[in-house]
């Protein structure tokens, strides 16, 4: 891929710190719901957009709160989402509760919602108090090679799940369904080697992606590890992302959707994972 002249580039960070700088003012309940759903926003799809607009026709500067978030950088975009989740911890339960259903009529305004978005969906409720996360162990030991069974079938449906965005950028098509053939092999690929400390003591099962229900059962259960466990998984899955990845570099929406599994599972980011996002320092959260 040709670089970017240094012109556009400064122009493009110029738009992006503008971005950051307006949505630092971004404190009221309103302007808060319409930021979120506006970073929520699939690229390219009309029917969100107007979905987006029926939620926010009431709130002043909707549009040019919008048209700035356009101008965030890919990788600042999720940092925003967490810093503002964190201001509406604050505002009146009915307004989270408003939140969390008007997100859910965004989502679904294609006809079918990203599984990017059910990691979206689940860490606001988790920032809002709202879902039952399993008690973790107590344990402080570290070593995940010898999980019992249910955990690693915990471990491989929940990683089953991330195999259609990891490592691969998962599609932002509004009209496509389904991932490419030669994408759902290299996450295929992913899932095998994000699997392979256990496959000497256990039997894993084959890369098929589980339901809601199934997703939820799995990632309650990951919740349930040990503390020192979490961050050895999050470690695995992306040392296998980037052996994976095309150029070495985690896409986009891979990133995203193992920072979100992170902040589920209340890891720390690895390192190699922390440092996708400091290519757009000027754009993120301060």
């Amino acid at each position: 891929m040709p670089e970017m002249p240094h012109q556009l580039q400064d122009a493009t960070r110029e738009r992006g710190r503008a971005a950051a700088e307006h949505l630092s003012r971004v404190n009221g309940a309103q302007g808060l719901q319409a930021a979120v759903l506006a970073l929520l926003l699939p690229a390219g799809s009309r029917r969100a957009v107007h979905a987006w607009q029926a939620e926010t026709q009431a709130t002043p500067g909707a549009a040019a709160l919008r048209e700035h978030i356009g101008y965030l950088p890919a990788a600042a975009r999720l940092p925003w989402l967490e810093l503002l989740l964190v201001r509406l911890r604050g505002q009146a339960l009915p307004t989270r509760q408003a939140l969390l259903e008007a997100t859910r009529r965004v989502m679904a305004a294609r006809g079918a919602v990203r599984p990017i978005d059910r990691l979206h969906w689940l860490l606001m409720r988790q920032r809002f108090g709202q879902a039952s996360a399993a008690s973790a162990q107590a344990a402080a030991q570290s070593d995940l090679s010898r999980l019992p069974p249910t955990d690693v079938l915990a471990v491989a449906r929940y990683s089953a799940f991330l195999s259609g965005m990891v490592p691969v950028d998962a599609h932002d098509d509004p009209n496509a369904t389904q991932l490419a053939p030669a994408d759902t092999a290299i996450g295929a690929a992913w899932y095998a080697s994000a699997m392979a400390r256990w496959e000497l003591h256990n039997s894993i099962p084959p890369c098929v992606s589980p339901d809601s229900h199934g997703l939820l059962q799995a990632l309650q259960e990951l919740q349930a590890l040990a503390w020192m466990q979490r961050p050895v998984l999050a470690r695995d899955w992306v040392t296998a992302a980037l052996q994976h990845s095309r150029h070495g570099r985690v896409a986009d929406t891979a990133a995203d959707a193992l920072r979100l599994s992170c902040a589920l599972l209340e890891s720390p980011l690895p390192p190699e994972l922390e440092r996708h996002y400091r290519g757009a320092a000027e754009a993120l959260p301060s």
